[in-house]
């Protein structure tokens, strides 16, 4: 077992945390307390990842499920917030890897066209990304929600992504400066949405 660092745990989190890789009796309480504040974030994530709620709350309940699982091995070296949502983009990066092999092997395109797979999970700007993040690399997407949407600091971002910080810095950097240049030569979108 582990023992969690107060320095970037928050108290009653780092409580919590203790019982539950003790083994406490209440230990499913405990996590389900814990994990409460963070619900609607990292759906919001899952969301911004694959576009489709339905999806969403799959890739949702398998991070709360491997979160628990695997608590044990959380050190309290970064936020527990930092550790939730890499857990999440991991599950959510695995899930669109399974989906592109299924839909590449075993779905054609008639046959999605066919059963309306579109429908099912549209994705707007309300649901996910804006739209002039949306045209974006995904690496891009990701630190853009990181930072502003999730309201991670650089160095809980380069925790998430497994970065150092300055590779973070110059990412997001990248990332806002190719937003920018985007809105700059769609600037039609800016007035359609005023």
């Amino acid at each position: 077992m582990h023992s969690v660092d107060s320095t970037c745990v928050k108290n009653s989190e780092r409580e919590q945390i203790a019982k539950i890789q003790a083994g406490h009796p209440l230990a499913r309480n405990y996590f389900d307390q814990l994990v409460a504040s963070y619900l609607s974030p990292l759906h919001r994530r899952c969301m911004a990842w694959l576009g489709c709620p339905y999806d969403a709350d799959d890739v949702l309940q398998e991070t709360l499920v491997r979160s628990y699982r695997y608590i044990h091995a959380y050190r309290g070296e970064a936020a527990f917030r930092s550790w939730l949502y890499a857990i999440a983009d991991n599950q959510c990066r695995s899930y669109l890897k399974k989906r592109a092999m299924y839909s590449q092997r075993f779905v054609s395109d008639e046959f999605q066209e066919e059963i309306g797979v579109e429908e099912q999970c549209p994705v707007t700007s309300e649901q996910g990304i804006a739209p002039s993040v949306q045209s974006l690399a995904k690496n891009a997407q990701e630190i853009l929600v990181l930072r502003f949407e999730h309201d991670l600091s650089l160095e809980e971002i380069s925790n998430v992504l497994g970065l150092g910080l300055s590779a973070t810095k110059m990412r997001l950097y990248r990332a806002i400066d190719a937003a920018g240049k985007h809105v700059l030569n769609n600037g039609e979108e800016l007035l359609a949405t005023a």
